[in-house]
């Protein structure tokens, strides 16, 4: 038995070393049931689960290890990661509370803000913004944490406050302030050089100038801008993904410069500092991990940042914040959400690139029933699940779609949690698999009407969406985040466009749009869409209207 052991040890180490973790799996699964005590067997056993991504088995295991006695400093890290897979925010919490003195310092930090991304409840939401509040408000005047960002750095703080349909200025300027504090470096002055630029020299920095939607949103402005008055520069980070092809093509052909950051925090700093920028531009901030802290510094004149984060920065370091005037109507009461100066475009900031797709065939543009919400899980706030179930209350042939998400905890929790609501109508809600771009749009097109969430809507999805112009119901509040559809139709410039005031109008903009004739359906999408290829799509207006937002902060 003793020599069977050793040999089935070896196997399932040398299949780890393979990154075999599923052979390894079932060897170190055998040894347990053999072994159930041992310490390296159960180690490599929570790990192999862990790689596999069967989170809840990792986790029973390293409990049964700090049962045994085999408590690991390292493992307790590895068990908050887990549960942050799995989306335990209250276990976590718990756990940094009893180990804070045996783990890497930035989990007190991380306890300030923790919450999980979908929340069950609205009193959940309740409870753990009360919590984040209390907790911030005491550490900023005790808290004497002294981190290194390269060391100890967190996923940025608000991103899941901002699917809330609150105010966040008040609660970003509490987190920049805590951050700011723990984190020194992000306390650093520098003395930016007194270079004049023959053009206005701006920097575009963001993780994103790859596949995603930021480089969707932003890359045709980047690459369009007048190249006689701006000196284009793009740092970005490579993460294995690379660069959009567009960037690539037009750095081959001068117009643009790109500068890829490497991971060191002070590194990254002194490349964008040598290049003595007149303009930072952050599409998007709050998204990226490892550039959300370069934002605390100076390292340019004027430093601005957008729509790619619908989200106030509460950053003193920001100095403005791009909107448009088909965004926020009223400019007095719009600047009362942000820290930084509003820039108002006469269009959305955007020059959006049509989709080069295939096109289906007309027939399967005029389906009835089918709903669609083809957004992110963690956008769908409890609220609106009363949209979904009077939709299906009054539309008996519905059939609602959700995609996917990767993270599979997400797509269970909101099944369970619309189960839990309307268990007999949980049939008619499908989800499915994430599509490719192309398969993502055709879906989009062969919806009878597309959901836009509550408090934080679509923005990518909508300008593809055009494409085949399908209508998407929107309900905007007073926030940025839940008001691009709306800008969107006052663009388009469509007659009565599906923007709702509240809930039930919603639902029977929905229902109804969902049944009309499928010859009216047809019609009303290819209107849309022809109002697309007139003014959203490579909208030159935009683009000037954004350039001339430049030269006009550079000249203040």
């Amino acid at each position: 038995m003793q020599k069977n052991s050793e040999v089935l040890f070896q196997k399932g180490i040398e299949n780890f070393r393979n990154k075999n973790f599923l052979e390894a799996e079932k060897c170190f699964e055998e040894l347990k049931n053999i072994h159930p005590t041992n310490k390296d067997i159960l180690k490599n056993l929570s790990i192999c689960y862990f790689q596999n991504k069967k989170y809840e088995n990792s986790e029973k295991i390293i409990e049964t290890m700090f049962a045994l006695g085999h408590k690991e400093n390292k493992f307790i890290e590895l068990l908050l990661l887990i549960l942050k897979q799995q989306d335990k925010a209250e276990k976590i919490l718990d756990i940094i509370s009893k180990e804070k003195n045996n783990i890497n310092p930035k989990y007190e930090l991380l306890e300030k803000f923790e919450r999980p991304a979908i929340a069950t409840s609205n009193q959940e939401l309740e409870h753990f913004r009360k919590n984040t509040y209390e907790k911030i408000n005491l550490a900023i005047t005790e808290n004497n944490l002294s981190l290194r960002v390269d060391d100890h750095y967190l996923d940025p703080p608000l991103f899941y406050y901002s699917y809330e349909n609150k105010n966040n200025l008040n609660l970003s300027k509490k987190m920049n302030e805590l951050f700011r504090k723990s984190y020194p470096e992000l306390q650093q002055k520098f003395q930016l050089k007194n270079i004049e630029n023959k053009k206005i020299k701006i920097g575009f920095i963001s993780e994103f100038f790859n596949k995603h939607t930021i480089s969707k949103l932003f890359k045709g402005l980047i690459i369009n801008l007048d190249k006689s008055l701006f000196d284009v520069n793009i740092f970005y980070l490579d993460n294995g993904k690379g660069l959009d092809q567009e960037f690539l093509n037009n750095e081959k052909e001068s117009n643009l410069k790109s500068f890829k950051l490497p991971k060191p925090f002070n590194d990254k700093t002194n490349i964008i500092l040598d290049q003595n920028l007149d303009i930072i531009f952050y599409p998007d901030i709050g998204f990226s991990t490892q550039l959300y802290y370069l934002t605390f510094l100076r390292l340019a004149k004027i430093q601005i940042t957008s729509w790619g984060h619908p989200e106030t920065t509460g950053n003193t370091n920001i100095d403005y914040f791009l909107s448009s005037k088909l965004l926020e109507e009223n400019f007095e009461i719009a600047q009362k959400h942000y820290s930084e100066k509003l820039l108002m475009c006469d269009y959305l900031p955007m020059y959006y690139s049509k989709p080069k797709i295939n096109r289906i065939d007309d027939t399967e543009l005029q389906s009835n029933n089918n709903y669609s919400c083809p957004q992110s899980l963690f956008k769908l706030h409890p609220d609106f699940d009363d949209i979904i179930l009077k939709i299906l209350q009054n539309d008996k042939k519905a059939k609602i779609y959700l995609i996917k998400s990767k993270e599979v905890i997400f797509s269970k929790k909101i099944y369970d949690r619309l189960n839990k609501k309307m268990p007999n109508f949980i049939d008619k809600i499908i989800f499915i698999n994430n599509l490719s771009e192309e398969e993502y749009i055709n879906h989009c097109g062969k919806a009878s009407v597309l959901l836009d969430p509550l408090y934080f809507g679509a923005g990518n999805s909508f300008h593809e969406s055009m494409f085949y112009g399908t209508p998407t119901i929107t309900l905007p509040t007073n926030f940025l985040r839940s008001k691009i559809v709306e800008g969107a139709y006052k663009q388009l410039e469509i007659k009565d466009a599906p923007v709702v005031k509240n809930v039930d109008d919603y639902v029977s903009s929905a229902v109804e749009t969902a049944n009309l004739n499928p010859k009216k359906t047809l019609e009303i999408k290819k209107y849309y869409a022809e109002c697309a290829d007139k003014n959203l799509f490579e909208n030159k207006n935009a683009l000037q209207s954004f350039q001339k937002i430049l030269l006009e902060v550079v000249k203040k």
